[in-house]
């Protein structure tokens, strides 16, 4: 009786086995596309994300529903083991991972026929912002997986803004102590592309296709962004030819390169003129940078000329933003050169004057003036 049961018990376990287990578990390795450190994520830096898997079938059946997937030195794991259906899977992924349906104040909806995240809205406070990640598999089958994880890629959804400054007048000190964009859109909808996320779909240029890139909508509400910057700010002091950075961290934050840097939405830019678009307002749509900043010059760069007075302080000017469009995806550095001048005094004057004025020589030399003739005899001695 005891061998019998033995027997029973052992044909038990292998029936469950072949019953659950068809093939290997599901499992996932994750890229990013390429992008320099802003506190942007990379595939070194990336440790967590959640994902959705919906069945390539009528109706679609929902595999896998915001499933928190996190790295482990070097594996990446979730709670428990899902297996590979019959029928090919298409996953949705969203770094980082929302948090009662949101990120970032937007609302997080995937569905098999539609992925979508609904008023995105990028915090005023650049500590808070993320770097807003997307990835797309479509047709998965366990096939294509007997013996490899799922290879997530990626793509950033967001436009990233980092700022430079230099100074090519030797007879200048700057130090910049803050640095603001006005008028940037701060709210949009997102929406999944239609085709896989995976490196093969970027062309060697670096251009993505455009199906495998997700679409941004109804992107509103304009606001005035802080880029983050080290509290004693960025001294140019004399001739600095090579750009330094404003958004960068130093001393014990030094590995954490361009901390300060922007993840703004994708969205055309028009620029502010100051001769012709009006006063900075917020009816005013064109696009500015107001840097907070102590300018000094003279031969010994003692003399302070911004802001005026002898004050110790700091005051913002206005510098007009080019017009271009934000791409997602992309990195923009913005290099504000000091020399010949330093953009126009903030306020309702809608044709305001420039901060500083270099001083200029035009040179004149008086005529010698005719003061008269006179001729000199040249007598010989008399002996």
């Amino acid at each position: 009786v005891t061998a019998l049961s033995a027997a029973a018990l052992t044909a038990c376990n292998n029936d469950e086995v072949l019953e659950v287990n068809q093939g290997r578990g599901i499992s996932f390795q994750v890229a990013t596309d390429a992008s320099t450190r802003a506190q942007a994520t990379t595939t070194n830096s990336i440790d967590e994300f959640m994902v959705w898997g919906f069945t390539q079938e009528e109706p679609a059946k929902t595999l896998m529903e915001e499933l928190s997937v996190s790295k482990t030195e070097s594996d990446w794991t979730y709670t428990g083991t899902i297996f590979w259906p019959a029928a090919p899977v298409n996953f949705y992924s969203i770094s980082p991972e929302p948090v009662s349906g949101e990120v970032s104040e937007g609302t997080v909806s995937i569905k098999s026929n539609e992925q979508k995240i609904t008023g995105f809205t990028v915090n005023t406070d650049q500590s808070q912002q993320v770097d807003l990640l997307y990835a797309v598999n479509k047709g998965e089958t366990k096939d294509g997986h007997e013996t490899t994880p799922v290879s997530i890629n990626f793509r950033h959804a967001l436009s990233q803004i980092v700022f430079k400054a230099k100074n090519t007048n030797e007879n200048l000190k700057v130090i910049v102590k803050g640095v603001k964009i006005g008028n940037i859109k701060k709210s949009g909808d997102f929406t999944y592309p239609t085709s896989s996320t995976t490196p093969q779909n970027i062309a060697e240029d670096g251009t993505i296709v455009a199906t495998t890139q997700g679409t941004w909508g109804n992107v509103n509400t304009a606001e005035t962004f802080s880029a983050g910057m080290n509290a004693g700010g960025v001294t140019l002091d004399g001739k600095v030819e090579t750009a330094v950075d404003l958004t960068a961290a130093t001393g014990s934050d030094a590995s954490k390169s361009y901390t300060g840097a922007l993840f703004m939405i994708p969205q055309p830019l028009a620029a502010w003129d100051p001769s012709t678009t009006g006063a900075l307002s917020s009816s005013n749509t064109g696009v500015y940078f107001l840097l907070d900043c102590q300018i000094f010059s003279g031969t010994n760069r003692d003399v302070q000329i911004w802001p005026a007075g002898t004050a110790s302080t700091s005051a913002e000017i206005a510098v007009p933003a080019n017009s271009l469009t934000w791409e997602q995806g992309k990195k923009y550095v913005y290099t504000f050169i000091f020399g010949d001048g330093a953009g126009y005094i903030p306020g309702p004057d809608p044709d305001p004057d420039p901060t500083l004025i270099g001083i200029d020589f035009d040179v004149t030399v008086d005529e010698f003036i005719n003061g008269g003739e006179e001729d000199i005899e040249m007598e010989t001695g008399k002996e």
